[in-house]
């Protein structure tokens, strides 16, 4: 498909884990090497496909997630971080360049091929920093890999880095909780990301939760989790700038940013997505399928459609109300007429309803205006899903 609009952000799924965690919903399969070298053939297929149909390609942010993209070993991860830098080439430097991690498969080798081909920020998933939560929660790596893989990240020269923390784990004290933001501040990360436990159908907090075991906390006890997250995060220096993410100044995720805000990013791999102008659409979930379709002995341009699970052209409407509710979980909130405007909707009767929606919402001590530009106030941050609900048509 042509597309008239910059690609700016580059997202890749590494389909590969070494377990499935409790909470898990995420496609992924176990690691082999036949496995690693047909997917990274087909990775960089769908690469040199997209790159003939979709230009002009102006990368600022690329993001390597997963699964577990540590788990690569270390000449296949060369081999994919080679291939986007040398394909970008030295006149078009990438701003940012995630690759998430798990503690325990990190080491110092990866740290530094990774540095060397221009990846400059890591995003560790520890979830949490005690042992028994983590063995409740699936996790298959301690404390001490913890620390070990903070060490190689710090001694690999990253400055930038993220850690992400699981909240409102059952079983877990308010203290205990506090306990396990002061140690991540205490680990130096410019970057944190807090996210509330939630029960996806398939994993096995889902199985647990039917089988009548307690897997997820009250909402008056999750809000307490998260806002004691937000005290003593924002203490520490950490700014609140997406309803689960803090951060301190210039430490922003760019790359999620321009997600959040609408703009134009190429995803690769089996179960990515993409979104390119009004065109959206995401890969099969199915790593075999990816993998049989994209080969050697295939025309990509041809295959490329084949391996789509879904497609579609989001309409006017769709694409402002995801602006909206997207914008809305940033600080920053949303100016309602840029948001019109980008989408030609400013003199459209969707335009009057959303703007008497925020006015009550802000009269509910919701939101909040101030020169034009829409916020969530504390309240509505804790209600950002009501929030949500009330702007959809």
């Amino acid at each position: 498909m042509p597309g008239s609009s910059n690609i700016e952000g580059l997202y890749v799924h590494v389909p590969f884990c070494d377990g499935k965690c409790h909470y898990c919903a995420f496609y992924s399969v176990p690691y082999t090497r036949e496995r690693g070298e047909s997917w990274l053939a087909a990775v960089i297929m769908e690469w040199e496909a997209s790159r003939a149909d979709l230009t002009p390609l102006a990368l600022d942010t690329v993001f390597i997630g997963g699964g577990t993209p540590s788990l690569l070993p270390p000449d296949l991860l060369e081999r994919l971080v080679k291939t986007i830098r040398d394909e970008m080439g030295s006149g078009n430097p990438i701003r940012e360049w995630t690759c998430e991690a798990n503690p325990g498969s990190l080491d110092s080798e990866r740290l530094d091929l990774m540095k060397s081909h221009g990846v400059n920020r890591i995003s560790l998933g520890i979830q949490s920093l005690q042992d028994e939560v983590l063995c409740r929660l699936g996790r298959r790596h301690t404390l001490h890999d913890i620390q070990d893989s903070v060490r190689a990240i710090l001694a690999a020269g990253f400055t930038n880095w993220n850690l992400d923390l699981i909240a409102c784990v059952p079983g877990v004290t308010l203290p205990a909780w506090r306990e396990t933001l002061h140690a991540a501040v205490q680990l130096g990360a410019p970057h944190i990301s807090v996210y509330a436990l939630t029960r996806e159908e398939g994993t096995r907090l889902a199985q647990e939760h039917r089988s009548g075991r307690p897997t997820l906390l009250d909402d008056d006890d999750q809000l307490q989790m998260l806002e004691e997250a937000e005290k003593i995060l924002v203490a520490a220096g950490l700014n609140r700038y997406e309803i689960s993410n803090y951060a301190r100044p210039g430490f922003e995720c760019q790359h999620n940013l321009s997600c959040w805000r609408g703009g134009n990013y190429l995803g690769l791999g089996c179960a990515a997505s993409s979104r390119v102008g009004a065109r959206r659409w995401s890969n099969k979930a199915d790593l075999d399928l990816y993998t049989n379709i994209l080969n050697p002995g295939t025309n990509p341009r041809e295959q490329w459609q084949a391996i789509r699970e879904h497609s579609e052209t989001l309409s006017p409407e769709t694409d402002a109300v995801e602006r909206l509710i997207f914008g809305l979980r940033m600080a920053e909130g949303i100016e309602l007429n840029v948001i019109l405007g980008h989408t030609g909707l400013e003199h459209s009767s969707i335009g009057c309803r959303w703007r008497t929606v925020l006015e009550r919402l802000s009269r509910e001590g919701l939101l909040v205006s101030t020169g034009g530009r829409w916020r969530l106030t504390g309240k509505g941050r804790a209600m950002a899903d009501h929030v949500a609900v009330e702007l959809i048509p």
